[in-house]
């Protein structure tokens, strides 16, 4: 049984905050990938766009304090740290696709804050480096190829995730549930 919060406003309206705090991963997918290809148009590719939605979907849900996989790193010198000095997950495709999406997640969506104490343009290029060795490692042509090219447009995909967060900061956008 679900516990419900409801709270009466000044005005005797009764609010439901269960429901306003409750998203599901198919409604941040949703959310996400709906604002990327407004932004990007027809300048990325399909599965590119969703692919990077769901990063970022991904991690809007994800406690920094995760056990069952590794953590949401707080910065880039963590990333630095556990994937450029740590070298035991460096042979894995798997850890290294983690530390792609963890390096675009903060040098893109959190950009400007991230521009304050790390290079995030050498962030980029080491995550692009990540998606790279994800290509070269994995055993599928198609999963090859994908990386590859994200690898390639790493710095697009950092830029576009920029102009996201400034976006939705902006405008103040609020994930609408049906």
């Amino acid at each position: 049984m679900a516990l419900v919060f409801r709270v009466d406003t000044r005005l005797g309206v009764q609010v439901d905050f269960q429901a306003l705090l409750a998203v599901n991963s198919d409604a941040a997918l949703n959310f996400f990938h709906t604002n990327l290809k407004g932004l990007v148009g027809l300048d990325a590719r399909k599965d590119e766009t969703l692919y990077v939605a769901s990063v970022l979907a991904n991690y809007a849900q994800t406690s920094r304090f995760e056990r069952t996989s590794l953590p949401v790193m707080a910065n880039l010198s963590e990333v630095f740290d556990n994937f450029v000095v740590n070298k035991s997950f460096m042979a894995d495709p798997g850890t290294l696709e983690i530390a792609g999406a963890q390096t675009l997640l903060l040098s893109g969506f959190f950009r400007q804050q991230m521009r304050r104490r790390h290079n995030v343009n050498w962030y980029d290029r080491l995550g692009s480096g990540f998606f790279e060795q994800v290509s070269e490692r994995s055993k599928e042509d198609s999963r090859q190829e994908f990386f590859s090219q994200l690898a390639l447009r790493f710095p697009f995909w950092t830029l576009t995730c920029s102009e996201l967060e400034n976006h939705l900061r902006e405008r103040r956008l609020l994930l609408r549930l049906s």
